[in-house]
């Protein structure tokens, strides 16, 4: 057994050295996500390696042979101004991380975002929507079934937090009153705000995308050929992402769809919009290896690979000043930070602490947030 383990390491030793030196493929069709793929002997020697019954002994292996090198051993700062608020499933609850590599434990909550400006934050548990001063606790609650994906939006003395509960779409003040219903069919996926609007939210109701007034209007409503996953607005307010498993439709500030952005067989994970631009960070999966590239929604067919790994990545945050694009590589137990041409990694492994022994799901997306105010 112990040569057939050894054998099972080698091949797939060879196989990532191989697929390391693959080169990559500059020309992309229009419109499109094109994987630079390793050949399917390659992949069929990882996988066999990987689940045969020696393969399967050395997974662990394998796996710790995936990652940047010289990775750092801890978040010791942030490599751009702001806070970033870290929800570790499987227990974890919300962390604060400060960008010079202060972190600690806000509660035992299910989900975090920022309010305007970053002065406190919304949380929620199952039952629960909850208004945190991050330094002196919390400020009210408000009891509600089934309570998730929070987002507040206003000016400093101005605003609204919507969320989904089993009643649908709700909006409530920001001082906790004057909660109401606002769409009883509201999907499962995240509402988020519109930039530049006064308090109109946008959400999903079935297969249709739609934007309301928390007065009750609908400004506009779109239907889309995909099942939207996550939306996400530009930061002008111009450009309104709206991603699926397999494609990203990309709608203007009336609902009109502007852009289709589609992958060749492989999932499309995650979405964000560069702040102050309209390029959009995309995660594609295939079944070889994950990559992470900035496409420019106003020039079709221009695209650039930033990183790709084995395994998969999970959220990604732009930071404030657009600078820093933020990578969670679960299979690494790494966060990348991409900076220009530069690529820190940091080791998070144990940087998040949760109740078992299951590596957490990290969320980040657009939870970092400005430098203190």
């Amino acid at each position: 057994m112990k040569d057939a383990e050894e054998r099972s390491w080698e091949v797939v030793r060879r196989a990532f050295e191989e697929l390391e030196r693959t080169p990559r493929r500059r020309a992309r069709p229009r419109n499109a996500l094109l994987l630079a793929g390793v050949g399917a002997a390659l992949l069929t020697a990882v996988l066999a390696a990987v689940f045969s019954p020696p393969g399967r002994a050395v997974f662990e292996r394998v796996r710790e042979a995936v990652g940047v090198e010289h990775a750092d051993p801890a978040l010791f700062a942030l490599p751009a101004p702001g806070r970033l608020l870290v929800v570790s499933a499987h227990g974890g609850g919300v962390w604060l991380a400060e960008a010079n590599g202060y972190k600690r434990k806000l509660g035992s909550y299910d989900d975090a975002e920022w309010s305007p400006h970053g002065l406190y934050v919304v949380a929620t548990r199952r039952d629960e929507l909850i208004a945190l001063d991050v330094d002196k606790g919390v400020r009210w609650s408000l009891a509600r079934r089934q309570v998730a994906s929070p987002a507040w939006a206003g000016t400093r003395t101005d605003t609204r937090i919507a969320y989904l509960a089993a009643s649908g779409l709700r909006v409530v003040g920001g001082d906790g009153h004057d909660d109401r219903l606002l769409d009883g069919r509201a999907a499962a996926v995240a509402p988020v705000w519109a930039p530049r609007r006064r308090f109109a939210i946008t959400y999903v109701s079935g297969r249709t995308i739609v934007l309301r007034s928390v007065d009750g209007r609908v400004l506009w409503h779109r239907h889309v050929d995909v099942v939207p996953a996550a939306l996400q607005w530009s930061t002008d307010g111009k450009l309104l992402a709206v991603r699926s498993p397999h494609r990203v439709v990309v709608l203007d500030a009336q609902g009109r769809v502007r852009r289709s952005i589609s992958s060749l067989g492989s999932l499309l994970t995650a979405a964000a919009f560069k702040p102050g631009d309209h390029r959009l960070a995309v995660v594609a999966r295939s079944p070889v290896r994950t990559e992470l590239r900035l496409v420019d929604v106003d020039r079709p067919g221009r695209s650039r690979l930033l990183f790709a790994g084995p395994g998969s990545f999970g959220d990604i945050v732009w930071s404030p000043d657009a600078s820093t694009l933020l990578v969670d590589w679960p299979t690494a137990s790494q966060w990348i930070f991409l900076r220009g041409q530069r690529v820190h990694a940091v080791a998070i492994g144990t940087e998040f602490p949760r109740h078992d022994d299951v590596r957490p799901t990290l969320q980040i997306a657009g939870r970092w947030c400005c430098p203190d105010e």
